[in-house]
């Protein structure tokens, strides 16, 4: 059934494979990588990396939109219920209180008063059509025969009354039937006439209006009246009710003090009185529209009243009864962190962070002393590794907020939270990952910087996650065992206590409040490095085996010799196995002296020749003496099998994820070296007019090794096969030896590609040549135990070493 199963297994990848390769087979007949556009969008690719910075832009704005996501508000209250703990709100934000700004508004509505138009001349007509319309009347009375018996002229007076008409017209206002009899009664006296114009020109002074009192319900409201000349122009002074004249008041538009009016009777005097007030209009009108267009300048005058609510402010104190101002700021919260999300400034955040990698990436490929280029899988671990610190800090200090700052708000500053948040975990678990420094501390700086925009922009936590970040990669450099994450650990807290202590002296001098803020602030930030030691502690051995890392903690772990393959070398190729204990006892030493990575050197010349296990008969220190099978095939073959030890340690390597460096190493630690004695074999075995025999052909593929613990492995490798085949390995041929070597290595240009210095080669050699005479030291001759067959324990007597090979001669 295995087998069943494996085949089906094989068959269903095999078809997956045919669909695939039938795909890009299609793919390829389009042809549109011949086209114009297929073209630019090569060059374009091949010149800007465009799929890259694709990746990037699209990481950026994934970044983007998570820095400015917040876990949703937790309050949901309604108006007229009971908080039952103090409510903050977790953002600074303005918002306009729409109440209080329409309050102000009608405030400024009613503060203006009513403007009213007063004309001084408006009288002047009405006396003009006094005069007319009496002196058509006298006139017509003066044409009417007035018969002496009564009934008769009370024919006449009715036959008169048609003239009603015409008068009210020519006096241009309306009267009643009583007033007009009166009149005609009267024969339109010319007394009465001038009593009522002299009245009229008394009352001209007067500010008369209609007596309307919803706009001026008090004596003392103002008002602003606006005196009109006869070319139309005004102005205006505010006066207030009492000084105006109402025509509700009779009481208002006496007769008393005009000329004539004593000789009036009682009654006489009550109609003529009757007749003035309803010939009498307002001088003094409501301007309606004036009004109107004042209030509207004074409503818009009024400014939006404009509600600061800073972050963690108390929006409702515990026990407070909700107010509809309250679920208004409410309302506004969840709408600002949910409209935050797919804000404007979340493009603008992920350009910015575009252009800061491009610009980092440019420095390290043209300033760094090795030209440092990023990898593909470095920055996917670099983004990744922000991704998650991102989340953790949010997260904590969400947590922070929710389960102390609105308890205890009042006594622990809000910034004592934010400082103890385990952001220097990034730089952390980049710096156990990868070696580069210049790539650790840019990305160190990235990430300070997207916490601060985490954060509002706050300086404070930018300097703070820069210089603790620095310290935490620092810290946790060429690490030994695992507890040295945690020292690390202990390092970022002393260094981020020491940098907020001074930014808040820096800060708030001359504050009340700084006290409590140091004594709050600092131990905080010591407990965020303590805590992001525990996360990358957490988190190292995922990232490790997701990304394939080699970490120092993972070298301490391959540097245990009961490894797998230790155990199998040791079992099948012994030579070999010894070989490299000694080759990384001096690679650590040399690694120490130039400033390498020592474990990383030593590790790697552990596992440098593990594909010697596969065939291990055909390499000497493997042999027994007098069984070479190199002597019966060719140096071709010969050489084919030497060099296939490097293809099959380093499968060897990728089953037991060993690791890119490691791995690298056993790649690299031949070099492009030429096989010298099966190339010299094969030049002798040759027909040399037949047969060509190149030295490519017996050179190692390479590469040349990359970095210096890959060129100390190569080093330590041929010096120490070297020095195991001398048969006398006194001080001066082994100097020598080791001399030798590294000179011919440096002249065939084996140490090109790597950032070796002569200064380091001295050191080398000096470190070779003391570890080689110490492993190679003289000894004295010991006599030779001989056991008597009476007594096994006798000793017999001995001779010198040199002396044996005459002795069984004799």
């Amino acid at each position: 059934m295995v087998k069943d199963k494996q085949k089906k297994n094989i068959h269903s990848r095999t078809k997956y494979m045919d669909h695939s390769r039938r795909f890009l087979e299609w793919v390829n007949t389009l042809g549109l990588e011949q086209t114009v556009f297929g073209r630019l969008v090569h060059y374009l690719d091949a010149r800007f990396q465009i799929r890259r910075l694709s990746f990037l832009f699209l990481f950026t704005l994934l970044l983007s939109f998570l820095l400015f996501w917040d876990i949703d508000f937790p309050y949901f209250v309604q108006v007229g219920d009971i908080a039952t703990t103090d409510i903050k709100s977790p953002i600074s934000f303005q918002i306009v209180d729409e109440v209080a700004t329409e309050t102000k508004r009608r405030e400024a509505e009613q503060s203006v008063p009513p403007i009213y138009d007063f004309d001084p001349n408006a009288y002047e007509n009405t006396t003009h059509n006094i005069y007319k319309s009496w002196r058509k009347m006298r006139q017509l009375v003066k044409q009417t025969a007035w018969p002496e018996e009564d009934h008769k002229r009370a024919e006449a007076v009715s036959e008169f009354m048609e003239q009603k008409k015409a008068f009210e017209t020519e006096l241009g206002s309306p009267v009643t039937d009583l007033i007009f009899r009166w009149l005609i009664d009267k024969r339109f006296s010319a007394s009465l006439e001038n009593i009522l114009i002299e009245a009229f020109a008394k009352w001209s002074s007067y500010k008369v209006y209609d007596g309307a009192t919803n706009l001026l319900p008090e004596d003392d409201a103002p008002l602003i009246v606006r005196v009109i000349d006869r070319r139309g122009a005004f102005e205006e002074y505010t006066a207030v009710r009492g000084e105006l004249k109402s025509l509700r008041d009779p009481q208002n538009f006496s007769f008393e003090g005009v000329p004539g009016e004593a000789g009036l009777g009682q009654p006489d005097r009550k109609r003529l009185q009757t007749l003035a007030l309803e010939i009498l209009a307002p001088n003094l009108t409501f301007n309606r529209q004036e009004t109107s267009d004042r209030k509207d300048k004074a409503r818009a005058s009024v400014l939006p009243v404009q509600l600061s609510i800073a972050k963690n402010q108390v929006v409702v104190a515990a026990g407070a009864i909700v107010q509809p101002i309250h679920v208004t700021l409410m309302e506004e919260i969840r709408n600002l962190k949910s409209d935050r999300r797919s804000d404007f400034v979340s493009l603008v955040s992920a350009l910015l962070f575009l252009s800061l990698m491009l610009v980092f990436f440019s420095y390290t490929r043209r300033f760094t002393l090795n030209r440092v280029r990023v990898q593909d899988k470095e920055l996917a671990v670099m983004g990744l590794v922000t991704v998650i610190v991102v989340l953790i800090t949010k997260i904590f200090l969400f947590m922070t907020d929710a389960a102390f700052v609105v308890k205890y708000g009042n006594l622990v500053p809000s910034s004592a939270f934010l400082y103890s948040a385990p952001i220097a975990a990034g730089p952390m678990l980049v710096g156990l990952l990868i070696s580069s420094g210049e790539i650790i501390w840019l990305f160190t700086a990235f990430l300070a910087i997207v916490g601060a925009v985490m954060v509002d922009f706050n300086f404070g936590f930018l300097l703070v996650s820069m210089i603790g970040g620095i310290a935490a990669a620092r810290g946790v450099y060429s690490c030994k065992k695992r507890n040295d994450i945690y020292w690390a650990g202990v390092r970022t807290g002393l260094v981020n206590s020491l940098v907020i202590a001074l930014v808040l002296v820096m800060q708030g001098m001359g504050n009340t409040e700084l006290l409590n803020q140091l004594i709050w602030a600092v131990p905080a930030g010591f407990m965020g490095g303590i805590i992001s030691s525990m996360i990358a502690m957490m988190l190292v051995p995922l990232l490790e085996s997701a990304f394939n890392f080699v970490t120092d903690v993972k070298l301490l772990e391959l540097s245990n010799l009961n490894h797998p393959l230790m155990q199998e070398m040791i079992v099948k190729a012994p030579g070999t196995y010894h070989h490299s204990l000694v080759v990384g006892s001096m690679v650590e030493a040399a690694a120490s002296e130039i400033g390498a990575n020592a474990l990383l050197a030593k590790v790697m010349a552990f596992y440098h020749d593990i594909g010697k296990t596969s065939h291990a008969q055909y390499f000497i220190e493997n042999q027994k003496p007098g069984n070479n099978p190199h002597d019966h095939i060719s140096p071709y073959m010969s050489k084919t099998i030497l060099i296939a030890h490097i293809k099959d340690g380093a499968e060897m390597g990728m089953r037991h994820q060993l690791g890119k460096p490691i791995i690298d190493g056993v790649l690299q630690h031949h070099g492009t070296t030429l096989i010298s004695y099966f190339y010299n074999k094969a030049l002798d075995e040759a027909d040399q007019d037949v047969d060509q025999v190149l030295e490519d052909d017996f050179r190692y593929p390479g590469p040349k090794p990359q970095f210096r613990e890959a060129a100390l492995v190569m080093l330590a490798d041929s010096i120490e096969a070297a020095a195991r085949s001398l048969d006398e390995p006194t001080t001066a041929r082994l100097q020598n030896i080791v001399k030798n070597i590294i000179q011919a290595k440096f002249l065939d240009g084996q140490l090109n590609e790597c950032n070796l210095t002569l200064a380091d080669l001295s050191v080398i050699e000096s470190s070779f040549c003391r570890i080689l005479l110490g492993i190679y030291h003289q000894r004295i001759d010991y006599p030779n135990l001989n056991m008597s067959q009476s007594n096994p324990f006798k000793l017999r007597d001995s001779k010198p070493r040199g002396e044996k090979k005459g002795m069984s001669g004799a």
